[in-house]
């Protein structure tokens, strides 16, 4: 506990999910966190409900990550409520199920503004406040489907092209802001553990033989905390020495 007190911290994409888990535990590691969504009430449902923090260090907030006024909106509402920034988590994302021989234009340039696009819009508005403390840290929340295809990313062309952009803007953003303190790195989770998914395991024994099969390491699927806790970590001072890194949470996935 504790590994995040009186760090201030945007997280997006925080209404559900792995951005949920996210708010959660940078709150109980005692930071100041700003959730945003489209769904504003979400986020504030999270933080209402977790247990032993003070609401007054939590703040909710609608946002569309592909717009640079909502952007420039958060960073002015986390300024005035506490003071500056020290952290921020790109998490939102948006998938579609559709192949290269398929896939729309209209998909295509949807997907990046929320997965490419909004990191560039992220980094560019927060900056001003990391370098006004000196120091910052950017967690860009990416995908297997970055490095790899087949399973990792679900057969989608747009998904697997925005995380693979979102990728590079990782290592092109550590390398031109380390000489402002600006550490930036990036986090590729595997399948992670939702109650669908769970579903599907139990009620078709092949998927749960395959996700074993290419997923070795038990428990083969990662919860939402497993990959929490890997974004805290490069969040927090422990990894005040790394920049530029691709941390992977997979159970094994990339050793095959």
């Amino acid at each position: 506990m504790g590994r995040l007190n009186n760090k201030v911290a945007i997280v997006t994409g925080a209404g559900q999910g792995l951005g949920a888990e996210i708010v959660r535990t940078f709150a109980k590691e005692g930071a100041y966190v700003v959730g945003t969504a489209r769904r504003e009430n979400m986020v504030q449902s999270v933080m209402d409900n977790i247990d032993g923090t003070d609401i007054s260090k939590l703040l909710a907030i609608h946002q569309d990550v592909s717009l640079r006024k909502d952007w420039e909106k958060v960073v002015k509402a986390a300024v005035e409520k506490f003071g500056g920034i020290d952290i921020l988590i790109n998490n939102a994302a948006q998938v579609t199920e559709t192949d290269i021989l398929h896939c729309t234009e209209e998909e295509v340039i949807n997907v990046f503004k929320t997965n490419a696009l909004s990191i560039i819009l992220g980094i560019q508005t927060v900056t001003p406040e990391f370098e006004k403390k000196g120091k910052g840290v950017v967690v860009n929340v990416n995908s297997l489907a970055g490095i790899v295809s087949g399973d990792a990313d679900g057969g989608s062309a747009p998904y697997s092209a925005s995380k693979g952009a979102g990728r590079a803007l990782t290592k092109h953003a550590a390398y031109y802001l380390a000489p402002k303190n600006i550490r930036v790195n990036s986090v590729h989770p595997g399948p992670i553990m939702t109650p669908m998914l769970e579903k599907s395991l139990n009620d078709f024994p092949e998927i749960e033989a395959r996700v074993k099969q290419y997923n070795p390491l038990a428990p083969h699927i990662s919860g939402a905390k497993d990959i929490a806790n890997a974004v805290l970590y490069l969040a927090s001072d422990e990894s005040r020495c790394v920049t530029g890194t691709e941390l992977v949470v997979d159970c094994g996935h990339l050793v095959m």
